[in-house]
């Protein structure tokens, strides 16, 4: 068994001693040669980053592939396949190559160009069995890098325009003792339970028998986010006599608010039009003011 396995990997990494030779005695050549190859490769377009702000991060990867060479075992290279115990650091290095990138304003050529101009730099340096290993090993790799470097640019985006909605969506006072919050776009459930309870805190603040939450300008993608924020927003105002007015709301947000908040025990009405709850507020405002006159 043994022998068939040594037989198996003879030609492709009789030399794969010669790669972790390479990698342990010729590390500032390589990080050289990339620095030059880096710095001209064509697949860069906006060359707003320099080789030398990435060179820590490439001879971290040179020592990562160093200790997954590493070893006596004569399949040692050749265990280095994607997805492998091998490749897991080098993998992880990768991955967080790629949202670091992103965190700079990088762009996916950046990264593709840093990872393949150093396969070219050591993929001159072996032999051609360690040469198509290292192609397809890094191939791998890159697509890893893009992966996070589009994740983490995604997450990226998603937190910027949750601070935006955050502090621009309108909680005011339309009118003394009628505020409002009028959502928009597609706020995640934590700002809309952010945002409801800034509502709330007005409403408490104002003496307001009534709070409108506008969902006209809410898109059919958000509409999944209110419940988790809606009900924490509820569980704040349980027990009290706040009356909620939900104003152009579709039917299945209309419904779904209108149940949750006659499980609270609280008060519940919609409008299709944002002024009529606005009249609505306002009588009922009035309403109290006599009463307490």
């Amino acid at each position: 068994m043994a022998a068939n396995r040594l037989a198996c990997y003879a030609d492709l990494v009789s030399e794969g001693p010669q790669l972790a030779t390479v990698l342990r005695e010729r590390s500032s050549e390589i990080l050289a040669g990339w620095i030059i190859r880096f710095e001209r490769s064509s697949l860069r377009f906006r060359r707003a980053t320099k080789a030398a702000t990435h060179t820590a991060q490439v001879a971290s990867l040179v020592e990562a592939l160093t200790e997954a060479v590493r070893g006596d075992a004569p399949d040692a290279p050749a265990a280095l396949k994607p997805g492998s115990d091998a490749t897991r650091e080098l993998e992880r290095s990768c991955a967080f190559l790629g949202a670091q990138f992103a965190s700079e304003g990088a762009t996916g050529f950046d990264v593709a160009a840093l990872l393949l101009e150093l396969r070219e730099v050591l993929a001159g340096m072996v032999n051609d069995a360690d040469s198509r290993m290292l192609t397809h090993l890094f191939e791998w790799l890159t697509v890893v890098a893009l992966d996070s470097f589009s994740a983490s640019g995604l997450q990226s985006l998603r937190e910027q325009t949750a601070e935006q909605l955050d502090s621009g969506t309108p909680v005011i006072e339309v009118l003394p003792k009628v505020p409002a919050v009028l959502l928009v776009g597609a706020p995640s459930s934590s700002v809309i339970d952010s945002l409801l309870a800034r509502a709330w805190m007005l409403a408490v603040g104002t003496g307001a028998p009534c709070l409108i939450i506008d969902c006209a300008g809410i898109a059919s993608s958000g509409e999944k986010f209110f419940e988790r924020g809606y009900r924490g927003f509820l569980e704040q105002a349980e027990g009290s006599a706040l009356q909620v007015l939900l104003t152009g709301a579709r039917r299945p947000l209309r419904e779904l608010a209108a149940k949750l908040t006659s499980e609270s025990k609280l008060s519940f009405q919609h409008f299709d039009r944002f002024d009529s709850a606005v009249a609505h507020a306002l009588e009922r405002a009035g309403h109290l003011l006599m009463r307490r006159s």
